[in-house]
């Protein structure tokens, strides 16, 4: 006679695992947060007048003292993504429902490219393709390759089709690069008002999870649809992870944590609230056909330098909402820092043109305006941060903290992002080297953050630079 285990005799023991095993992450999740406002406050008195109390200010500490003012600008941004992480816990993730056979409509898998990098296309096409045919019905889902140079996906199926954008092609409102691409494609794809896009950049890669979230999401916006409960489906997003698979430069990747952290914070909160004021990412977008063409890729030149941003303020003007999907996908990092440095400059130039452009109401812009005043203030804060640990001085024990916990909150962004990105699984050795250079890097992030902000603001990008994506 065949004994039975504890769990398949008691089918709940499992799940009692399960939820025990999520309880007991969920408690060492908070303790985290709780911990880093602690080093904060700790760290904020310690180096404030209590300790370090200054009878005769030289003038170099009278003017360091007066510039600390600016610890203040980064609260307001670091107390918001702080909320984000408390209000939903980042390790939350839900198992995506099978898919159910009741939808009638297709999803779009749509990458854009250069077609530059045909090999980087044809492998994550491929992978794709797999996926798909494992996890969908083929009537549900369609891969699109929107080109601006031929290529070949070396894939002989009607279920994948390439859009080859004209040379001569001009966007009526002058939009440029990708937000060119973008429109044409519009008008040149197959897919019904009812279909779903999933915008894709060159090098983005998924798994059967991500198919399954998007699906249930795309599922359940069409029936609310139907039932009247808002006029346009929501636009949704996920989570990028830029280490979880074939990393090609540690540096770069590991200082993209920020990315993840920043994910789950401001990001993901504006999202739960139906909003996109921040804008939002040009890859991982999840939104239905006739949603897209309402609000139109081509906003002009000055758009297109950061056109999803631009594009997430339109919807959001129209009355369109958003919505956080609750699952990955993963990209990689720039294969160097040179590259880092310039597409960091990019966001930055191209987020004050959408954050400056007066064709969108100040209403749907000023929380995108102020935060992109921090954002030129930043390299000061941290570089002030840093002077003040070498040469501290009587600062005002409020503004002390409130510069403590600021910055401890900007680490706690990047250990939310490492702690979502890497797996003890995977080497706990492997896991704590990483860990030990994620905190000892991070002033050579913030270094290069900086450089990235001040070459933005003496050299504004006039145009869109794409990474290096294929060795």
């Amino acid at each position: 006679m065949t004994s039975l285990t504890k769990s398949q005799e008691y089918p709940s023991f499992a799940l009692q695992n399960l939820l025990t095993h999520k309880s007991v992450k969920l408690v060492f999740y908070y303790l985290l947060l709780l911990l880093m406002s602690l080093v904060g406050i700790i760290y904020g008195y310690y180096f404030s007048e209590q300790f370090f109390a200054t009878e005769k200010l030289y003038l170099f500490d009278s003017i360091l003292n007066g510039f600390k003012i600016v610890w203040l600008i980064p609260l307001p941004y670091a107390i918001l993504n702080f909320y984000s992480f408390i209000r939903y816990p980042v390790f939350n993730n839900p198992q995506p429902k099978p898919v159910a056979s009741g939808f009638a409509h297709k999803l779009y898998f749509r990458y854009i490219t250069r077609g530059l990098n045909p090999n980087l296309i044809a492998d994550n096409v491929a992978t794709a393709y797999v996926l798909l045919n494992k996890v969908l019905p083929q009537k549900n889902w369609l891969i699109e390759v929107v080109t601006d140079h031929p290529l070949d996906p070396r894939i002989d199926d009607e279920c994948v089709q390439v859009i080859l954008v004209p040379t001569s092609y001009n966007a009526p409102n002058g939009s440029k690069y990708k937000a060119r691409s973008l429109h044409y494609a519009i008008y040149a794809s197959t897919a019904r008002p009812n279909d779903w896009i999933v915008h894709l950049d060159e090098e983005t890669q998924f798994e059967e999870a991500t198919i399954k979230s998007i699906y249930q999401f795309a599922s359940e916006e069409h029936q609310d649809v139907l039932d009247g409960k808002r006029k346009y489906a929501r636009i949704g997003q996920g989570v990028i992870l830029y280490g979880a698979r074939k990393i090609m430069h540690w540096v770069t990747t590991l200082a993209d944590s920020i990315r993840v952290g920043d994910d789950y914070g401001r990001f993901r909160l504006q999202y739960e609230h139906g909003k996109a004021y921040f804008g939002m990412h040009g890859s991982f977008i999840v939104i239905q056909n006739r949603v897209e063409k309402a609000i139109g890729m081509d906003h002009g030149p000055s758009a297109s330098i950061t056109e999803d941003a631009y594009f997430a303020l339109v919807a959001q003007s129209m009355g369109i909402e958003f919505a956080f999907i609750n699952t990955y996908m993963y990209e990689k990092s720039p294969f160097s820092i040179k590259d880092f440095i310039k597409q960091r400059r990019r966001w930055f130039g191209g987020l004050w043109l959408c954050a400056t452009d007066k064709r969108i109401r100040i209403k749907e812009r000023f929380i995108l305006v102020t935060f992109m005043v921090f954002w030129s203030f930043s390299w000061l804060c941290i570089l002030i941060v840093y002077v003040n640990i070498f040469r501290p001085t009587g600062t005002p024990t409020w503004l002390a903290i409130c510069g403590g916990v600021s910055f401890a909150y900007y680490i706690c962004l990047y250990l939310i992002g490492f702690l979502q990105t890497f797996r003890w699984q995977d080497g706990k050795r492997r896991f704590l080297k990483l860990l030990l250079a994620q905190i000892l890097f991070i002033p050579a992030f913030s270094f290069m953050e900086s450089v990235s902000v001040i070459y933005g603001l003496l050299v504004p990008p006039k145009e869109f630079y794409i990474v290096q994506k294929e060795m």
